[in-house]
Formats: C-alpha cells, sequence, structure tokens
C-alpha cells in the first residue's frame, strides 16, 4: 500500500501528539477489566435428550443459597449417587453429599472417595479411605454410615469380612470371619487351605475342591461369592455354609470348555435383575441360545449396567412403589462373571445368583486383563442403563474399546468403530440415553454426545448445555454458560 506525504505527517503528528500527551499525564493505575456478566440464574439453552421442564433451583451465584463447596476456585465436579448428587472439590480432597431432588445435605467430609460400592440393601453407596490410610467406611446415598473398617476388615457388599494377618493376593490363604456390616448377623469362619503340592502354572484344582473355600469377592440378597484363585468360583450362604449353593469353572462344559487352557479366571463384573426367564432352567433353550451364538460369530465377528451403579431409589408416590414392588418380583437376581484368559477374548456368562443356572454366554471382541487383588466391588468403567437393560463393557485390547449387551439375553448390541467413536468416553446413562465425554474428538464442537442406548445413535451433539449427572429418581444437573442448573424427573415426576 502507498503512503502519500500527506499521511505520512499526519501519522507523525499523531504520534507527536501521543508523545505530549504521555509526558503531560502523570501514571495511573490500569484500567479494570470489564466485569464480567453475571451468572445467569434462568436457563436459556437447548434441552438436552432426557431433560424436560424448567429448573428447581440453580447451584451457583445470585439465589442460589448452596453449599459452600460450589465456590472452590478450581471448580467442582458432580456424579450421580442414587437419590443424591456428589459434589467434589477440584482443589483439595473435599466431598459432600446432596439430595438431588431438594438440595438438602446428607454428608460432607475430607475422606477419599475410593469409588462405588453397594450398600446393605442392595442401593447404591459410596466407599470411603480416611486421609491417613488406616480407617475405611461405607455410606450409602442418604449419607448413613452403613459401616466402618479397615486393616484386615473389608466391605464386601452386605458383610464385613476379616482377613488373615498379613493377608496378600499373593498369598491369599489362612483364616477368614464373616459377619453382618455392623459385626452382626451370621458369623462364620472358615479356613482357606493353599492347594496340596506344587501345581502346574494355570492350573486350577477340580470341582471336587469346593471345600477349599476362596476370598470373598462379591455378594447380593445374603450370598457370598468366593474365588480360590486358580479358577473356581463358588456362592455360600454364610448362614448355611456347609455345602455350597453352586460352584462353576471357566473351563466347564456350558462356558470355555475343557481345551481352555491356562484355566480362565473369574472375573465379577455387576449384580442384576433379569426377567424371570422360563428357558433359564432348560437345557435346550441354553443349547439354542449358544448356537446361535456360535452361528453368528462365524458370520459376522464375536458377538457377543443398574449393576452395581446406581441403584433406583423408590419412588415417593404410593403407586409408584408398588409397580416397583410387582417388577422386582418378575425379576430374579443375577451376577455376570467376566472369565479371563491371557491374550485370548474373554468370555461372559450370566448367572441366577441362587442356583448358578447359565441364563446366557457371550463371547466379549477383547482381551480383558485379570483382577489380581480379589476386588470386592464391580469392574470400574461399566456404565449401565436400567431402563433399557444395556450395559456398556470397555475392553481392555482388540479391536474395539467398548461394547453394549443385553443385560436379559446376553445379545451383542453395538460397539465402538472408527476413531471418532472411539473418541467418546461414555460417563453415565439414563432413561435410554448414554451420555458420553466428547472432548477428545477432534470433530465436534460440543463436550458431550448423547446416544441412544439400544442403537448407538447420536441423538444430539454440538449443544450449548449439557448433562453432567442424572439421579436414581431422574433429577439432572444441566451445565449452561458457566451455571449448573437442575431439572426435575422427565415427565413431570
Amino acid at each position: 500500500m502507498c503512503t502519500t506525504r500527506r499521511a505520512q505527517g499526519a501519522v507523525l503528528l499523531a504520534g507527536v501528539v501521543a508523545l505530549a500527551s504521555a509526558a503531560c499525564t502523570p501514571e495511573g493505575p490500569e484500567p479494570p477489566d470489564p466485569s464480567p456478566s453475571p451468572l445467569p440464574t434462568a436457563f436459556g439453552g437447548e434441552r438436552p435428550p432426557g431433560v424436560e421442564g424448567d429448573p428447581v433451583r440453580h447451584l451457583h451465584g445470585s439465589g442460589s443459597d448452596g453449599p459452600d463447596i460450589l465456590d472452590d476456585d478450581m471448580g467442582v465436579r458432580i456424579q450421580g449417587v442414587g437419590g443424591s448428587f456428589l459434589i467434589s472439590s477440584n482443589s483439595e480432597e473435599r466431598h459432600l453429599l446432596q439430595r438431588a431432588s431438594d438440595g438438602e445435605t446428607l454428608w460432607q467430609g475430607g475422606e477419599r472417595v475410593v469409588g462405588f460400592t453397594r450398600a446393605p440393601d442392595g442401593g447404591p453407596a459410596l466407599r470411603l479411605a480416611s486421609a491417613e490410610g488406616d480407617g475405611a467406611s461405607v455410606i450409602d446415598d442418604e449419607g448413613a454410615t452403613v459401616w466402618e473398617g479397615g486393616g484386615r476388615d473389608v466391605y464386601v457388599p452386605g458383610f464385613s469380612v476379616r482377613r488373615p494377618e498379613g493377608w496378600t493376593p499373593e498369598e491369599p490363604y489362612g483364616e477368614f470371619t464373616v459377619t453382618g456390616p455392623e459385626g452382626d448377623g451370621p458369623r462364620w469362619e472358615y479356613a482357606f487351605e493353599a492347594p496340596p503340592g506344587e501345581q502346574e502354572e494355570g492350573a486350577g484344582p477340580p470341582d471336587s475342591d469346593v471345600g477349599r473355600l476362596g476370598v470373598p469377592v462379591g455378594a447380593d440378597e445374603g450370598v457370598l461369592l468366593l474365588d480360590d484363585g486358580a479358577g473356581l468360583l463358588q456362592a455360600r450362604d454364610p448362614g448355611d455354609p456347609d455345602e455350597p449353593l453352586w460352584s462353576t469353572a471357566g473351563d466347564a462344559s456350558g462356558l470355555l470348555g475343557d481345551g481352555a487352557v491356562p484355566r480362565p479366571v473369574p472375573q465379577i463384573i455387576g449384580h442384576y435383575r433379569l426377567p424371570e426367564p422360563d428357558g433359564l432352567d432348560d437345557p435346550d433353550a441354553s443349547e439354542d441360545a449358544e448356537d446361535t451364538e456360535e452361528t453368528e460369530g462365524t458370520e459376522g465377528g464375536t458377538e457377543d449396567g443398574d449393576g452395581d451403579g446406581a441403584a433406583p431409589s423408590a419412588p415417593e408416590d404410593t403407586e409408584g412403589a408398588d409397580a416397583e414392588e410387582d417388577a422386582e418380583e418378575d425379576t430374579v437376581p443375577a451376577v455376570l462373571v467376566r472369565w479371563i484368559r491371557p491374550e485370548e477374548p474373554s468370555l461372559l456368562s450370566m448367572h441366577d445368583l441362587h442356583t448358578g443356572e447359565v441364563a446366557w454366554t457371550l463371547s466379549e471382541p477383547g482381551t480383558n486383563p485379570a483382577d489380581p487383588g480379589f476386588s470386592p466391588d464391580p469392574v470400574a468403567g461399566t456404565v449401565h442403563d436400567s431402563e433399557t437393560g444395556t450395559l456398556l463393557l470397555p475392553q481392555a485390547g482388540g479391536a474395539t474399546p467398548m461394547m453394549a449387551v443385553d443385560t436379559a439375553t446376553g445379545e451383542r448390541l453395538w460397539e465402538f468403530e472408527g476413531e471418532e467413536e472411539r473418541a467418546l468416553a461414555p460417563a453415565f446413562a439414563a432413561q435410554g440415553f448414554v451420555y458420553g465425554d466428547a472432548r477428545g474428538a477432534d470433530d465436534t464442537d460440543s463436550a458431550q454426545v448423547v446416544l441412544e442406548a439400544r442403537t448407538k445413535d447420536a441423538v444430539a451433539e454440538g449443544m450449548d448445555a449439557y448433562v453432567e449427572a442424572v439421579s436414581a429418581d431422574g433429577y439432572a444437573v444441566v451445565v449452561y454458560d458457566r451455571q449448573r442448573f437442575v431439572f426435575p424427573p422427565s415427565g413431570g415426576g
């Protein structure tokens, strides 16, 4: 661009005036930054799928009347725990449990939240560890302490288990004591004995060795599950423990078979409610299901949670409570087991909790590592939608990082494929939708993508608001324009 001599003079004159002004003007403070706009108190965004109606409250700023933790300088994160929201500080070990419906504080503390577990009644609960690391406790979604222990005493949902002195996962043998969570109820003392003599690596004892017992790794409805560390899983009633309710191993004929070498080891995925099926005790129905699975696997690849996540709280209305009781009567408790072999796809088997009968089996597309620590908690990373019975299972290795399965039938519903889907991180599910963190994807402008649980179809992306958490009774925390709004259950509940 050419600059005329006249223009140059104008520029020079302007510079002189500016310098003269600066020389004659005393230095003062920098002008303050423009004030940030106040936080909104009314929702003006697009309602994400599963969210209806008007907010019942907002959590920050004017008129919120929320707990001090919400003013944390580094912000907070919120998760649904049954009928409550767990609010956690980003700057320190500080947590608060708030009832989702009315915002009442139920519990707060500085203990470390270790993870999720289940209360003695089967509802959702939080596992806590003291700041010093020498104590542990469990609180339910109402903030009530349902178990306290630590050290040798560990919580297995519904039971308190005292492990042998000096117990380690490498040397898991010795004297165990099982009681109710408060030290009450049936008291069962037993010895878990090491196998006699040396065994071939990876081989386990025959099923006749069920008397050797094992380490408690799960429980539901008074049934305790024991893992012997060598491939045998058995269920016992601590009130009448002399004989197992059932036992099985991954190389059983109905699972991976006698040719499975090394012997598969079990891992408890979670506990679920299944429709009471006519065919559960019908061996012909089981064989038909296996034949169908094998056919599907040869034609198009391998076939293929409120499990242990947040179990729905009882509805407040009597009619809803009666409906839930009726639904409970039409279902049976079941446990989902993953059978693991090194460098081989793992196998899922769903068992009737009380009889051990196999409802279905399913080959997973990937390999998954065994749990060397005999953990009594559900597998981390699973996402369960109780409305549709869809369970999302992460895969540690193989062609896909995530698969979805129908907990009632064992049907593989879908897998994540391609780079775009692999970048999604499913966080939770509710009312038939899966809410996924999309911040790892390169081609999306939104923080969240919402999928239909049964089909994987994207129903929303690019939204100006996203769902951060949903309680079991349907209250949703929605983030919009730096504000959090709590919406009521959809349908006006």
